[in-house]
């Protein structure tokens, strides 16, 4: 029973991340780039303040390893949220999620620097499946509607991730509670967001609030749930299952994609065929052979 619950918490997470890029998606009409982040992190800060109050979440004692989640925080879901949701403005959502969901490459390609990891063979070819998929996602006639250069937005989304896993690893080993983790990234990331906004985005905050507070409230919500299904499903299932289906985010935005807005994103069958490669190399890239 316990690894069905922890196959919903997975799928619950996957597909809470995907209806974030959706909310991302309408907000980014509506909203500028880096108020709606704002917005985003303060509904999320609100969550999770709710639930670590009613779980009476305990911190440890303050330590370096504070320091190491505020900086994972400060890139996940900070810098994060802002290159990603430019990435949507720019060449739309059914593209930038596959791209960004090429972070496991770039976290891979970090432990191999600094935690001394080495490749198999099938590692190897999930890095080129994922290339591969990029490639075939920015392929194809543009017809205006997008710049392929625009494509480094959502590659920046990776990158920041994957430099943030680290951080979090880093720092995650000395809290006992993942939510009081959380509670100190989100609130590092969103002093980042807010200074940021009220230096340089202060004359335009309230009419930018009052257009996109709805979606990217929800984005910011839906994010939430996404962290909170996330962490539930990797601390009751086996990880090696559990990330496979939660990697599958990518899949679900696409397809809502192709529902919702398949004629505003001309949307051709290189996207979804992309973003299978792109998936498919990024559960390649996390595989862990020896613990199946």
């Amino acid at each position: 029973m316990s690894l069905d619950i922890a196959i919903l918490f997975a799928l619950g997470a996957a597909v809470s991340y995907a209806c974030a890029d959706m909310f991302a998606r309408v907000g980014v009409e509506r909203c500028d780039e880096f108020v709606g982040s704002m917005i985003a992190l303060t509904g999320q800060m609100a969550m999770f303040i709710i639930l670590v109050v009613a779980a009476d979440v305990r911190f440890p004692p303050f330590g370096a390893h504070y320091f190491w989640v505020a900086l994972g925080g400060a890139f996940n879901p900070g810098l994060f949220f802002i290159f990603f949701v430019i990435g949507i403005a720019k060449i739309g959502v059914a593209r930038a999620a596959p791209i960004k969901g090429s972070s496991p490459i770039l976290g891979a390609l970090l432990a191999i620097i600094f935690l001394a990891e080495r490749p198999a063979w099938y590692h190897l070819a999930g890095v080129i499946l994922v290339v591969a998929g990029v490639a075939l996602i920015s392929s194809g006639k543009t017809e205006g509607r997008w710049r392929r250069s625009d494509a480094i937005w959502p590659l920046l989304a990776a990158l920041v991730s994957g430099f943030a896993a680290n951080f979090w690893r880093t720092g995650l080993q000395s809290f006992p509670d993942s939510m009081a983790a959380n509670i100190v990234g989100v609130a590092a990331a969103l002093a980042l967001m807010a200074a940021y906004t009220l230096a340089f985005r202060r004359g335009q905050m309230a009419e930018n609030i009052r257009r996109g507070w709805k979606p990217f409230l929800l984005f910011g919500l839906a994010a939430g749930a996404g962290v909170f299904f996330y962490a539930k499903a990797l601390q009751i299932g086996e990880v090696y299952r559990m990330l496979p289906l939660i990697q599958t985010a990518p899949l679900f935005t696409v397809a809502l994609a192709l529902i919702f807005f398949r004629r505003k994103e001309h949307i051709t069958w290189r996207v979804p065929a992309g973003a299978l490669f792109t998936v498919g190399g990024a559960l390649l890239v996390t595989l862990r052979l020896g613990l199946m």
